[in-house]
């Protein structure tokens, strides 16, 4: 019977008593992948005396305690922060988040600015939270707090959660057509169009000829809507023309969803837009 207890004891020893996550709207499940959590080196002392324990999730972390610890003993009615480092794990981040266009930058974030759950102001992370830095790529700090207002352990402990949101980049989708002998002369036959009926209004401005790097000429042509970057696409597009004008057959082709990669900034709009090659 005492093995049997003390068995079920250990398998309940810890219990939640703070979780941390990352969101961001580019997800379509909202969860963001893109960083990594490890604790300072004096944090970890600090979660072992105080009989906590780390555990990195794949959009977060969570702390959870010893819930059979006796924390009657003044030196745990002091108030202490936990810090935590953070680093950014996708080189195209700042492609499909809505913040400054740069190769580095340092984030903060304090539970102690809570905000209910949320640790920013607003509905998202905004550029305020995104302070400069001299070290490469994207980091940041995160200190979570054990307060007399906001206990971890003791009285009027509870599991508490928090998180941060980022935005999706809002850019203009441009395809870039090439590929097909006389293409300046018969593109104008060409045209963009929805394959489903859903409510996403696409409207394309002329096309525009360029060359490309190789010298070969192509067509460009940009949406005057902005849209959200988002990891799964939804309205499906295609590059139709109609038989006949020197045209033996109808021509149907769906157009590759825009990616991260071909995220860039445009100065003749001042905005983003993401350039997809379509080869005719």
């Amino acid at each position: 019977m005492g093995q049997e207890k003390q068995i079920s004891k250990s398998s309940t020893q810890f219990g939640l008593s703070v979780r941390f996550f990352v969101l961001h709207d580019y997800y379509v499940n909202g969860i963001c992948p893109d960083f990594g959590f490890q604790p300072t080196t004096e944090t970890l002392l600090k979660l072992r005396n105080n009989r906590l324990k780390f555990r990195a999730l794949n959009n977060g972390l969570e702390l959870a305690l010893d819930m059979y610890h006796d924390f009657s003993h003044p030196i745990f009615q002091q108030e202490q922060t936990f810090t935590f480092i953070f680093r950014n794990t996708n080189p195209q981040f700042l492609q499909f988040t809505e913040m400054p266009f740069q190769s580095s930058g340092l984030l903060l974030f304090d539970t102690a600015n809570a905000r209910g759950e949320c640790l920013h102001e607003e509905n998202f992370v905004g550029p305020q939270y995104f302070l400069e830095t001299d070290k490469d790529g994207i980091h940041g700090v995160l200190h979570l707090r054990h307060q007399r207002s906001k206990p971890l352990w003791g009285e009027g402990a509870k599991p508490y959660q928090y998180y941060i949101r980022f935005p999706a980049r809002k850019v203009r989708i441009r395809y870039i057509f090439y590929g097909i002998t006389d293409l300046a002369k018969i593109f104008s036959k060409y045209t963009i169009e929805k394959i489903d009926n859903s409510h996403q209004i696409f409207t394309f401005s002329s096309a525009k000829m360029i060359e490309l790097k190789n010298g070969e000429p192509a067509f460009e042509c940009t949406s005057e809507q902005e849209i959200f970057m988002k990891n799964l696409w939804d309205t499906p597009l295609m590059v139709k023309r109609e038989k006949g004008d020197g045209a033996p057959f109808d021509y149907r082709k769906t157009l590759p969803h825009p990616k991260p990669d071909g995220v860039k900034h445009d100065k003749t709009i001042n905005g983003f837009v993401t350039e997809v090659f379509v080869k005719l």
